[in-house]
Order: C-alpha cells, then structure tokens, then sequence
C-alpha cells in the first residue's frame, strides 16, 4: 500500500489548509462575488485550451451539478450512466468482479480492450492518476460526487490538446473551485435486502483574496448475490456439483450421499456467486487557492481516496465454495492403470452400482476456502498551479502534479496438483470435503494475488491569450510544452501457494518518459463587423501536438475544426483529427509475460514439416514491449438549431466516423499467410534464448531441446503476446433535443438524447475479414435518454426514461438448458427524482432534502442464453440493483 508516512503528510497538508481558511480574515460578500465572476469569465471548456470559448467544431456532452444530484450517485462513475456515449455505464451497473484490470475506467463508443484506455478521463482538464495491474487508466472513483460542479464529455477525438488515449473522446470531472461554510449530507438507499449510504462533510471559507476547502466522503453498501436477482441464472447444463456433489461411474450419475443411480444434485451455481459486490470507499478531497498579488495566483487540489471491494461466495450457503471441482479417483484394486486415467488413487473409495474400478466425484469446497475475493485500490493525488497574469490579457499557467495508486487483489483458488496429493494421502475425501481438516488440505489450494503501485509525475507550461484582430475578432492562441513519468513497480500477478503466499515472488516494475509541444489557433474569419448574409460568423481552428516517448518512439497529432452560422438560430460545425492510445505499460511490461514449449504437433506450418514429431513449439505469451501506439482518424459533422417560432426549442445532430487502427489484441490463429510474421520457423538455440530472455519459461529446458537425438531443435518460435492486430470502423449519429418552456408558475424541460451506431466493422486479427458486429453477432445500436422535469418555486420533480435497444443474434445461441435463442430485448428503466428546498430559519434554514427511485418499475435486464467474456450468466443488454429508493439530506451552514 502507499507508504503510511506519506499519507499523514498528505492528510496533515489538507488540514492545514482548512486551518489557514480559518485563520485568513473575511472580505465583504460583494468582493467575494466579484472574484467568482472573474472567474468565470477564465473558464477553459473541455476540448480546447482557450479562455472563454467552447472548442471549434466539436460535440461536448454535460452535466451539471443539479443533473448529478439527479442521477442518485454514489460514485463518479455511476454518474456517468446519464449519459447514452458513455457505452462502458449507461444503463448499466458496473462492479469490481476481477480480473486484472481492477478500475472502473469508463469507455465512449464501445472500444477497447488493450491495457491502456481508449477514452482519456481527466480531472481540471488534467490527468489522473492510473490504477489496476493489468491496467493503466484511471478510476474516476477517485473522485466524489459531492466534490463535482460538472462533467463534461468531449465525443470527438482530442490528442491534438490531451495527447494519448483521446481516440473515443475526453471525459473532464470538473470540481468544485471554492466552498464558503459548511455543508452535510446523507444519502441513504434500499432495494429488497440491500442497502447503501453515503456521507459527506464539506467545510471551507472564502476571504475574497482566496478560499480553501476540505471535504471527507464515505460510501458504503451491502452485496448482492445471484439468488437476489431472478435475471441472473446459470445457462450451462447441470454439472452435479452443488450441495453434496455426485459420483459418475462411466456416464451415470449417483447424488451423493444416498448414491441412487440416475440422480444429480441440482442448483443453479449463480445463487452463490455475487452480482453487485459490497463496497467501502472514503475519499478526501481539498482545494485552496490563494492571490499572491495582483498579477499571479496559486492554486492547489488534492486528493486521497481508498476503495476496498469484497466479492464473496455466499456465507450462508453450502452449494458451493471455491468452484465446481472434478476428480477423477481409483479403487486400490487397480493400480498402476489409475495414473494412466488421470486419476488418482483415494484410500476411501467406495463403489457404487456399476462400478468399473474408478469414478469421476463432482464436488466443492464450502466450508473450507475462504469464499472471499478482495480488490482494494488506494490513491492520492496533488496538483498545485501557478497562474500569471501578463500583458495584453495574455496568461502564462505553469503547472505539476504528482499522484500515486496502489492496487491489490487476492482470491483463493484449488491448486490441482495439490488437490490430488491430498486426495491420495487420504487427508481429502472428495464424498464429503466437508469432514476434512482445513489444515490438512491446505496443499490443495492456492492463492491468486496481485498487487503493485502506479505513479505519475506531470509538469505542464501553457500560455494562452489574443494574438491580433482580424474583422471578426480576435485571433486566439494557446502554446505550452509538458513532461510527463509514468511509472509501474512491484507488480505482482499470478498463482501461489496458500501455505507460503506471494513470498518472494518476481516482480515486474517499468517506467517512461514523454515529452511534448502543443499548439492551438483559432482565427474568426467572418464575424460581427465583417458579417454577411448567410455567413453571420465563421471560425476555424488548428491544433496540434508532438508527443515523443522513451520506450516507443515519437507521434504527432493534428487537428483541424470550423464552426459555421449561416443565420442567428443554425450553427454548422465540423473537425477532422488523428488520435493516438501509446501502449499502456501494463502491455509492455506484463506481470503475465512468460514462454512455454509445447508439442509441435499442435501448430504446424503446412509448409515445412517437423524434422520429427519429439520437436517442440515455443509460444511467446502476455506482454510485448515492441507495441506500436493505437491510432485513429476522426471526423464529424454536426449542427444546432434554435427554432424561432418554438421558443425554447434547441436541436442538435452529429455525424461522426471513427477508424481506428494497430489496436492492440492477440493473435490467436495458427499458421496462416496473414500470420506468418508471428512466426520464426527452426530457430537457432541464440535465437530461442533470445525470445524467452527476461521472463518466467515453462518446460523442456532450452538445451534440452536442442540435444542431438533429444529434441532435434525447435520446430517453431509462436508469438501469441499482445500485438498490433485489430481494427475497428465505425459511424453513428449522436442526437439531442431540449425544450424549456414556463407553465403557469413554474417551469418546465423536457430533454431528449442519445446516440445511435450505424456501422460498427470489426477486423480481429491478420488475415481477417471486416465484420459489422452490429449484424453479427450483434450489439445493441441505440442508447437514449429522455426526462422531463418541473419545477416550481422550491420543489423539482423529474422523470428519466433509460432505453438500449435490442437486437438479433447471429448465429443463433442455441443451449441444452433453453434451446434457440435469436434475439435478445431493449433494456428500459425509468427513474424519478424529486427535491424540496426547505424554507425557514434555524435548523430548516438552506435544508433540501431528495428522494430517488431508480428503476421505479423493476424492469430486468434482457435474458441471454449465451456466455459472454468477463461478464455474469443469464442476461446481457444493461444491468440494475432493482428498484432501488435513496432519500437525501442536505445541509448547509
């Protein structure tokens, strides 16, 4: 975990900061306001690094604090499910379940999924700390709701401002910039059995030449198994190894423990497996800024925040526990044939009718592994700014920042080779796990643990200000250059002994460099003065950046943008760009990088037969540090309408075209024409040695293999690590339309957007055909959003309706259990919210209090009869905690 010193001077450094807030004298109210409008006349929009206007030609999606408080979240990343391009949470319940990546990293149009991040999340306009092992992008969990004044989507490319990973779009977490009082609120939920809460206590003062503000969060909730959600099933056939298990002699099932012929034990195995994991986060977050002088201001933002994420197997169940488990045991009687079978000879054997000698006992391991699987995520962050004021409106912005995350997991697994030790040594008896002694089994179980540590190091010189004028205005400019480390150390990833751990195990450390030059013009052409009829204004920008890394190499990324108003109520806007996703270190420098030799019978080159069949293959697996960055090339059109004979009405379409390519992925084909560079037909010894260099191997020793009457050489160098492969084309049509209107003594909005996928063309590896996925085997093509709000003095209600539509599947999932299934549903929920300002003096003074109702009518999701990687059986198409009811509180002083 992150070095303890470091966080009490971290936590130490924040409090400090509250203490000078209170020690700094007050200014009037007037003076205090007339520095909040300053400040808003600095804003910088997401997608571009010019003061005071929105970025050329491109699409940004947002929601404001009001929206968010509308959402119900709890987390950063639950908020992003209003909005229908975030593809990875819309309509969606995302959770920690595994797996390496270990971070709630958020995904605009569906891409991925290579280590790195193909959607750049920051916060400010400023990276984040990465977190995960095989992994490395940020979780914006990091950040909490309460601390949030808005989210900005940018929904084109953005790596000629940001530099890597704007290839889907940018997601900017803006926050709060100044807090004056104090502020409480409580949030609590249920659905069914389930509950959740969250607290915030927010305290800062503003002494119109500065303010400073400290914040502390918790959230909490409870987990949710299989057997809570009748959407979640088990679509497999039944194995026989819930409850007691069963014995198969030859194909003919006996339930233990009355062992009858022809009976099975029977469950569903996903009643015991957690949907929605239990969750404890606390997060601290501070700000403080301060006027050194007329001309240069300091500003600082800070952040700790720590996550621990608890998925287990059900404790008050015993189907299951530590997986389905099968093996294969003997009688005495038949000796040495029982290796030959796979099996294993057990002391306790006992035959059942029909018996041949052996048997195939189904079972699990309730009551004796640890059911419990833990992904905890630390991290903190600073990032200080320093802002000069120069001549002729000009402003020079020098900024760092520094944060480090660490991560760790750790899941208890069934060694197999120790599991038939203990089988045969008598201390395991498959018929009833049960009456073993844990501490006699220990040999048959492993434990899998992860953990390592990401850092990150930025410094970054911008200047921005107005060039000269041109009959439509001003000509702005922006310049700056950035250094960049990023850093993974002590990663460790695999499979180890329970009884010894991760005790000295190897571990996997990698780090870089980047330095880069940007630069950003935007030049009216037709505006204001010089306006005709059918041009009332006319902008253009370019933008562009050089990013050069130490471990790859150098890319540049321009982009080109206009935005059109052929009349005061039509804009027209459009940009052209290139984008890039460097290789994430994760994929470089692996923690499951390794070489095994296998047969060469496996893998055969149709064209050069084995010199003999005792030949071996050498596969190369997981990292590879000679990837080539991922690069895209954007565009898109689009326009805003304001209908003037409907009041309040605003339109809005967008037409983008995404190809993206060198994503990275695995080659998983045998030989091919198209595959043949990943192969090294009969390598030399050198060369062998070589390719294996600097990571775990598995197998025949490489001398071995090249002993004369032995080995006869290696057949075959295989790379099956992560490389350059894929490609992905796609266009879609974003929408959105907002009507405002009074109605009677309120107000009312009305909203409508979404986004829509017209083709989306998968190429998965050389040699591969394009394949519009949409069509086969199929995804979902529209993701809207509607709600309607009203508001009257002091009480808003509001109604969102959520849909994903359906789709066809091709070919067909066709399973023992449900037979044919050819399409799967829409997802539809609908959400309601509603708010009372509480007028009053004393207690009742600046009091509100919300109530939500996500998913008010329970829809579930749609079934799914098919598997699909890295998510839960039985249902696909979105995801829902229920209908879920969340009262709030809020307080301010």
């Amino acid at each position: 975990m992150i070095n303890s010193k470091r966080r009490v001077l971290y936590t130490a450094m924040m409090m400090l900061m509250a203490t000078k807030a209170a020690a700094q004298s007050d200014q009037t109210e007037n003076a205090a306001f007339d520095a909040q409008q300053a400040e808003l006349e600095e804003v910088t929009v997401t997608g571009t690094l010019i003061r005071g206007i929105a970025p050329t030609g491109a699409n940004v999606v947002s929601l404001d604090q009001e929206d968010i408080v509308a959402t119900g979240a709890m987390s950063a990343s639950e908020a992003l499910a209003a909005i229908p391009q975030v593809s990875s949470n819309f309509n969606n319940v995302r959770a920690l379940t595994g797996g390496g990546a270990l971070n709630l990293a958020p995904s605009l149009r569906n891409f991925g999924p290579s280590a790195a991040a193909t959607t750049l999340v920051v916060m400010d306009g400023r990276r984040l700390i990465n977190a995960g092992l095989l992994a490395t992008s940020p979780d914006p969990d990091v950040i909490p709701p309460s601390m949030l004044e808005r989210v900005e989507v940018l929904t084109d490319g953005g790596s000629s401002i940001y530099g890597s990973d704007a290839v889907g779009g940018v997601i900017n977490f803006i926050t709060r910039k100044n807090f004056d009082g104090v502020e409480v609120s409580a949030n609590y939920g249920v659905e069914g059995s389930y509950n959740q809460v969250d607290l915030n206590l927010s305290a800062g003062h503003d002494w119109g030449s500065g303010s400073a503000f400290v914040s502390y969060t918790y959230a909490g909730n409870e987990a949710i198994y299989g057997r809570d959600k009748d959407f979640m099933r088990q679509v497999s056939e039944n194995g026989g190894q819930c409850g007691a298990g069963t014995v198969f002699s030859g194909s003919t099932p006996h339930a233990l423990p009355s062992r009858d012929p022809g009976t099975i034990t029977d469950c569903d195995i996903t009643d015991d497996s957690t949907f929605y994991p239990e969750v404890n986060r606390q997060s601290v977050f501070a700000g403080f800024t301060q006027d050194i002088s007329d001309t240069i201001n300091f500003d600082l933002k800070a952040f700790y925040s720590e996550r621990e994420s608890i998925a287990w197997g059900d404790p008050e169940s015993d189907d299951a526990g530590g997986g389905g488990q099968t093996a294969v045991i003997c009688s005495p009687a038949l000796g040495e044939t029982c290796a030959a079978l796979g099996g294993v000879i057990f002391p306790g054997y006992i035959p059942v009718a029909g018996d041949v000698g052996y048997q195939t006992v189904k079972f699990n391991y309730a009551g004796l592994i640890d059911e419990r699987e833990t992904n905890d995520l630390e991290a903190f962050q600073v990032l200080p700014s320093l802002t000069f004021s120069l001549a002729n409106g000009w402003r020079l912005q020098a900024q760092a920042s520094y944060g480090e995350s660490s991560t760790e997991t750790y899941d208890q697994l069934v060694n197999g080779a120790g599991q038939q030790i203990a089988i045969a040594s008598g201390a395991l008896n498959p018929y009833d796990p049960r009456s073993s002694i844990s501490e006699d089994v220990i040999g048959a179980f492993g434990n899998f643990i992860g953990s390592g540590t990401q850092e990150l190091t930025n410094v970054r010189f911008v200047a921005d200000g107005d060039w000269f004028e041109t009959g439509a205005g001003a000509v702005g400019v922006a310049v700056g250059a950035e250094y960049t480390s990023q850093g993974l150390s002590d990663i460790i990833y695999g499979e180890f002994p329970a009884a010894t751990g991760a005790a000295d195990a190897p571990t996997t450390s990698a780090d870089r460099d980047i330095e880069s030059v940007f630069a950003e013009f935007v030049v009216p052409i037709v505006g204001g003065q010089n306006a005709v009829t059918g041009i009332e204004e006319f902008t253009l920008s370019v933008s562009g950046r050089y990013d050069n890394y130490s471990d790859f190499g150098d890319t540049t990324n321009p982009k080109v943008g206009f935005t059109y108003v052929p009349v005061e109520s039509v804009t027209i806007r459009g940009n052209w760009g290139k984008s890039f996703v460097a290789p994430s270190l994760a994929d470089t420098h692996a923690p499951d990088t390794r070489s095994q030799s296998l047969p060469a019978f496996l893998a055969l080159n149709p064209a050069v037969p084995p010199a003999s069949m005792a030949q071996n293959l050498i596969t190369l697996l997981g990292g590879n540090p000679d990837l080539d960055p991922q690069k895209a090339e954007t565009w898109s059109l689009g326009a805003e309408v304001d209908l003037p004979f409907v009041p309040g009405l605003t339109l809005s379409a967008t037409y983008y075209d995404i190809h993206f390519e060198d994503q990275i992925a695995l080659n998983t084909e045998f030989y091919t024409d198209a595959t043949a560079p990943y192969w090294v037909m009969n390598p030399s010894q050198e060369e062998v040695e070589a390719a294996v260099a600097g990571a775990p191997y598995i197998g025949v020793p490489i001398e071995t293999l090249y002993t004369p009457g032995f080995g006869n050489g290696v057949y075959a160098i295989l790379d099956f690590r992560r490389n350059n492969l894929a490609e992905v084309k796609q266009n879609g049509l974003d929408f959105n339309a907002s009507y405002l209107a009074d109605v009677g003594n309120g107000s009312l909005l009305a909203t409508l957007g979404g986004t829509y996928t017209l083709h989306r063309e998968v190429m998965s590896g050389p040699g591969k055909e394009f394949v519009d996925v949409l069509e086969a085997p199929g995804e979902s093509e529209l993701a809207v959003q509607a709600s309607v709000s009203w508001q009257l003095d002091n009480f808003t209600a509001k109604a969102t309706w959520n849909h994903t539509s359906g789709y066809d599947l091709d070919p067909v999932v066709t399973t023992a259990r449900f037979g044919e299934q050819s399409k799967v549903g829409s997802f539809d929920t609908m959400d309601l919210f509603f708010k009372y300002d509480l007028e009053g003096q004393g207690a009742l003074e600046n009091t509100s209090l919300t109530f939500n109702v996500k998913n008010v009518l329970d829809e579930e999701p749609p079934f799914f009869s098919g598997t699909e990687l890295g998510s839960l059986p039985g249902f696909t198409n979105g995801s829902t905690l229920g209908r879920l009811a969340i009262l709030g509180v809020n307080k301010k002083f």
